[in-house]
């Protein structure tokens, strides 16, 4: 918004110059609310892809689609669409999945918006433009294929909707999801759960006129109206950018402990009584208004609805988990959390990159895990309709 002030400085030359009859207060603002109002209008008009055209979420959204409607007869077979953090943006060789599902003759294409740091937001706006790109007639292809959402249980993410704002806000990132469309449905959920919450330290509880809070949304509102940012590298916008969904690591964190993890974990599962004290308070309330909230913008394309929880070798985390699954919304599947046999023959060093990310042969792993989950209750999957709730 700084390039308004110069803009608005020249204009205000119009009074000070001599010899020349001066344009009237009223009009000079009729003028600039005019010239807006039109770049707003042109804006609204403009698709999201056009604008953030090498951004993160969309150069992974180009490679779905593009996986997509490269796949021959992908329209007479279900599209699985997995939806998740860098839990599953690690963990998860979407084109791997796809190949050992075929393999266990569920003939499926796999679709995988996975992002680091990607919070419930950011992945809607991930589905949204994924609809955008698609266009009118495939996006009724993929509604008859039929379609089903798999949605990645993660206890941060899942507490707070707008997990890592703070740290990411006035990127490029924070600045390309924050649509009127998707501000309106973080006010709307904001103030559901401030219904619901009496204990006002969550994040949508900060979303009040008195909070500092709000401000920043609505200052990103404005940076993504006026296109801030747009030619900030002074090269062509390279439209035909496409990154896969999947990244597997390398190595191990720096600062993370192996052996001191495992041996937490292993003393954390045999404690029975954990999970039970933490069921009441799942899902959280800002969570199931968020959950409302998808189900409200994707249905009319996606059929059915399910979620997966990732193998961890964080305790408090595999909690969560196991809870969450006690709780789940009406009409869908969960898979795992993974047994306990699985996670033991999960602990081994080299499979790790930190207690909740995998290295590369561990997501080979996580990766077969999910395949089993879905193959073991794909019955159940396509037999809990959204439109029956």
């Amino acid at each position: 918004m700084l390039v308004l002030i110069p803009i608005l400085a020249m204009l205000a030359l119009v009074f000070v110059r001599p010899g020349v009859k001066k344009i009237s207060v009223r009009k000079f603002c009729l003028i600039l609310g005019g010239g807006l109002i039109l770049c707003l209008g042109i804006r609204s008009l403009l698709p999201e892809g056009w604008i953030y055209a090498e951004g993160e979420v969309i150069s992974r959204v180009r490679g779905q689609v593009h996986h997509l409607l490269h796949t021959p007869e992908w329209q007479k077979h279900p599209v699985i669409l997995l939806e998740g953090s860098s839990a599953t943006q690690f963990g998860i060789d979407g084109v791997l999945l796809e190949k050992l599902l075929a393999e266990h003759r569920v003939p499926v294409t796999v679709l995988q918006f996975s992002l680091s740091g990607a919070n419930h937001f950011e992945r809607l706006f991930m589905m949204q433009l994924f609809f955008e790109e698609l266009g009118k007639k495939h996006r009724e292809e993929l509604r008859k294929a039929p379609t089903i959402l798999l949605s990645e249980v993660f206890d941060a993410y899942d507490k707070e909707p707008l997990y890592l704002w703070e740290k990411e806000a006035y990127s490029d990132r924070a600045i390309a999801w924050t649509t009127p469309r998707n501000i309106l449905a973080i006010y709307k959920n904001g103030a559901v759960y401030n219904k619901l919450s009496d204990s006002g330290t969550d994040p949508f509880s900060r979303i009040s006129g008195t909070d500092p809070f709000l401000w920043p949304l609505l200052e990103h509102l404005l940076l993504n109206r006026f296109m801030v940012g747009l030619f900030s590298s002074m090269q062509p916008l390279n439209y035909g950018k496409k990154v896969d969904g999947f990244f597997p690591l390398k190595g191990t964190k720096k600062t993370f402990h192996y052996q001191v993890a495992e041996k937490e974990f292993k003393e954390a599962v045999t404690d029975k009584t954990v999970v039970q004290e933490n069921v009441m308070n799942i899902p959280y309330p800002g969570w199931s208004s968020y959950y409302q909230e998808l189900q409200h913008q994707l249905e009319p394309v996606v059929s059915f609805m399910g979620f997966y929880a990732l193998p961890t070798i964080e305790p408090q985390r595999r909690v969560y988990q196991l809870a969450f699954s006690q709780k789940l919304p009406p009409n869908t599947t969960m898979l795992g959390p993974a047994s306990l046999d699985v996670m033991q023959s999960l602990l081994k060093e080299e499979y790790w990159f930190d207690g909740v990310h995998p290295q590369g042969s561990g997501a080979i792993l996580f990766t077969e895990w999910l395949a089993q989950e879905i193959v073991s209750k794909w019955p159940g999957i396509l037999s809990k309709s959204w439109k029956n709730q």
